[in-house]
């Protein structure tokens, strides 16, 4: 018989409070989020049209996970899991170095961060076919036990894999099987997860409706939420909505899209 613990209403608020997060280096938007951040052993969904920012987001926190303990960092590393070839190395590296020259000028210090020390700490793979990317989920709890410094997955997106050849009962149970794994993986390794989803029209009655992709059963498997909108302009201005969270309000939300990454609508 595997051994298990009975918690108390204490212990539980005392593990839950006690986990930190990952910036997004937008206080409005973290706030929206909920917990400052995306917080460890958590799954996130970001919902929203093309160019509504949601890779340049996963970006982002794949380099603000990178910030110093000194500054209230975790000063770890992220796993990237690209289904549809959204991500760009050289965006990375471009909103990574932005991020640690901010870092640096936060602690009024000149130490010069390795290049490639730091983009050792972004591992990727490419997840591209539905066989390759339940291979890849499969085998995330060996990964992980080899790289213990990891408290961020992206999986870039989580619709893509399921678009064809598969019928929508087999979909639904495929995914509430791989999404079972994955969130045992976060919560055994206090690891936030980002999923990035796709926007769907549902047909009613008179008119269509925009939804998020894989149905209303998918809706509730994630701990949070998020749609992401553009907000027009030349400003690069992105608003966002907590649409689920079972620890958080419904907060709307504002960030921008710069050349350094996700910043503070000002």
């Amino acid at each position: 018989m595997s051994a298990f613990k009975i918690y108390n209403a204490t212990e539980l608020w005392q593990r839950e409070t006690s986990l930190p997060s990952i910036p997004s280096f937008s206080l409005s938007l973290d706030n929206a989020l909920g917990n400052d951040g995306l917080q460890l052993g958590s799954i996130t969904e970001l919902i929203g049209m093309p160019g509504s920012g949601k890779t340049q987001l996963c970006l982002q926190f794949c380099a603000s996970v990178q910030i110093p303990k000194v500054l209230g960092g975790l000063s770890s590393e992220a796993l990237y899991i690209d289904t549809n070839t959204n991500f760009s190395i050289y965006r990375f590296k471009e909103i990574l170095f932005a991020s640690l020259s901010k870092c640096q000028r936060l602690l009024h210090t000149s130490i010069v961060v390795q290049e490639e020390d730091a983009l050792k700490k972004l591992h990727f793979m490419d997840a591209f076919g539905l066989e390759k990317f339940c291979a890849c989920i499969h085998n995330l709890p060996k990964f992980v036990q080899q790289h213990p410094n990891i408290k961020l997955i992206v999986i870039d997106s989580i619709a893509f894999p399921f678009k064809e050849g598969i019928s929508t009962k087999q979909r639904t149970g495929l995914l509430f099987r791989l999404m079972a794994e994955l969130h045992k993986t976060a919560l055994e390794n206090q690891i936030a997860v980002v999923l990035t989803n796709e926007m769907s029209t549902r047909v009613g009655l008179s008119s269509g409706a925009s939804v998020g992709a894989l149905g209303d059963a998918w809706a509730h498997r994630c701990s949070r939420r998020v749609l992401l909108a553009d907000r027009g302009g030349e400003r690069g201005e992105r608003a966002v909505l907590m649409l689920k969270s079972n620890d958080a309000p419904n907060v709307v939300g504002t960030f921008k899209i710069t050349e350094e990454g996700i910043r503070e609508v000002e």
